[in-house]
């Protein structure tokens, strides 16, 4: 599989003196345009269309046809509706809580961008899709998914960066199901921890981890609850929970449960069809191989 690439400058409009440019994503069955505007928009404009490449809208259609195993992004409601987030470069990082995001360091603007962009998709899809804080990657030829649920910050974009190749990447962030069971990927850039970044994440391209798109339907083979522990030797612990216990672990790392039509109900009914969820104790992950292996194998 290759990965799509920007090619060509993202949309821009120019009145007077004011700079103003719009890159079109679509994440999570959402269409979502960000609107960029102040100096050097432009090129800001295509530094996120470069990063976010894979949910560029006219290439992120397809591979939301491909996971739905049908025309179109698989959710009547994302027709016609169009989220946007704004973004004014130059501008006081805190400023006026009017819902822009300002700033002049492009890292940490980008970050926010990230966060942006996924609270947005979140609250449109509140209701259509079964929502987990989770990573997931898929056979290629298959598009059988492991679903790696973890809080921030404890392993999902570093399972996504070792794991992924190979494999077709549907997010490290939020994974949402819908109704038919298909997944409706959330392509967005790796969100990768920086020591010498003072805290903010670098939101990097897929591609630049050989990252691809998914080409088939893709849909849960397995849930894997991630417990990493720093400086843990050896093969992973895997427990499998009953349907008590991955329900209660899986909650509350979930978007919009509680607006959900029969949450508890619906997510019963995947850890059924994925054979239930287990918790792996692990140290770093390339020792998830095996088990990722296996998942990714169930529906082949």
């Amino acid at each position: 599989m290759e990965s799509p690439q920007v090619t060509g400058d993202p949309p821009v409009e120019v009145a007077g003196e004011a700079e103003a440019a719009v890159v079109p994503l679509h994440v999570l069955d959402t269409d979502v345009d960000v609107v960029v505007s102040g100096p050097g928009a432009t090129e800001f404009a295509r530094t996120v269309a470069q990063r976010w490449h894979l949910a560029v809208a006219e290439l992120a259609g397809g591979a939301d046809g491909a996971a739905a195993g049908a025309e179109g992004s698989g959710s009547e409601a994302s027709k016609g509706e169009v989220a946007s987030v704004e973004v004014e470069l130059g501008g006081t990082a805190q400023g006026p809580p009017d819902g822009v995001l300002r700033g002049t360091d492009e890292r940490a603007v980008l970050q926010r961008l990230t966060q942006e962009v996924t609270r947005t998709a979140i609250r449109a899809r509140t209701g259509d899709l079964l929502m987990l804080h989770a990573g997931a990657l898929a056979h290629p030829a298959t598009g059988a998914a492991v679903v790696l649920v973890a809080p921030g910050g404890t392993g999902k974009s570093t399972a996504c960066r070792v794991l992924g190749p190979e494999r077709a990447y549907l997010t490290d962030e939020t994974v949402g199901i819908r109704r038919d069971g298909t997944i409706a990927p959330y392509l967005k850039p790796i969100s990768t921890r920086r020591p010498d970044w003072g805290g903010v994440k670098d939101e990097v391209a897929p591609s630049e981890l050989g990252l691809v798109a998914p080409t088939v339907p893709v849909r849960p083979a397995g849930i894997v609850l991630l417990r990493r522990e720093d400086g843990r030797e050896g093969a992973p612990e895997v427990t499998p929970l009953d349907t008590l216990e991955a329900l209660t672990a899986l909650a509350p790392e979930s978007s919009g449960f509680m607006n959900t039509e029969r949450p508890l109900t619906w997510l019963a009914e995947l850890l059924e069809a994925t054979g239930g969820a287990v918790r792996v104790t692990y140290g770093g992950a390339e020792d998830l191989v095996p088990l990722v292996d296996e998942i990714c194998g169930r529906l082949s």
